[in-house]
């Protein structure tokens, strides 16, 4: 799993709950055996559209912002084979799907 672009799709979504949402910020990993699930949830609530999140220059204008990190995030995510997606809307909870290489056949 290439580690620099996933670092990258982390730093926007924590920083995303930082800037746009409320209180603790929980950072959950799941291993659906052909791909890691991480879900990054705050406790505060979405209720716009979930695809409009996701659209340059979209930004909530309360704390300021460009709105092209997830936009960005999302597209990271793709580039691995993976998905970035709203899971929930309260508390706010985004997933992020990445494939996992199968492993390499042992030689004998």
């Amino acid at each position: 799993m290439p580690g620099g672009p996933v670092a990258e799709i982390f730093g926007v979504l924590l920083d995303n709950a930082r800037t746009h949402g409320r209180g603790s910020v929980r950072l959950t990993v799941r291993d659906l055996d052909d791909a890691l699930a991480f879900d990054v949830a705050d406790e505060g609530t979405v209720t716009v559209d979930p695809e409009g999140l996701f659209a340059r220059g979209r930004t909530s204008g309360r704390n300021g912002g460009t709105g092209i990190g997830l936009a960005l995030a999302r597209d990271l995510a793709v580039s691995l084979g993976g998905r970035l997606f709203l899971t929930g809307g309260d508390p706010t909870t985004f997933t992020l799907l990445v494939p996992v290489a199968p492993a390499a056949p042992a030689t004998r």
